[in-house]
């Protein structure tokens, strides 16, 4: 695991819940460092991250090191039709970490978030 990989709690601690973690949260890797066996996960609506074991994480997503995540979408949202994207425009996310459950999508100079429902990753890093 590294920096900006999507990972799963994939057990249930009291000692993350304590933290508002639960079994089946999904979160980002967001530092470099691996200390004592953990990783600073951030979670939605969590603005300081949470020290998880590696052992308690399975990973979701291998983030790539220097190139762009690739998307697809796949559900439509009438929100996302009036601004021209259709199920199965491709498109560059910008933050990896998402907001409110979405995450900042570009596509072709027209930015929209996307909950991560709405999307497939695609290319060399699909899974």
């Amino acid at each position: 695991m590294k920096e900006y990989d999507i990972v799963e709690v994939i057990v249930e601690k009291e000692k993350y819940a304590k933290q508002g973690v639960h079994k089946g949260m999904q979160g980002t890797i967001l530092d470099p460092r691996n200390i004592d066996g953990c990783w600073l996960v951030f979670f939605e609506d969590d603005p300081f991250g949470t020290a998880i074991k590696e052992v308690d994480l399975k990973l979701i997503y291998d983030s790539p090191t220097n190139k762009e995540i690739r998307v697809e979408v796949e559900i439509l949202n009438d929100n996302y039709a009036n601004e021209g994207i259709r199920i199965g425009a491709v498109g560059i996310i910008r933050d990896v970490i998402g907001v409110d459950s979405k995450w900042e999508t570009d596509f072709d100079g027209k930015k929209i978030w996307l909950k991560r429902e709405e999307f497939k990753i695609v290319g060399d890093y699909a899974k």
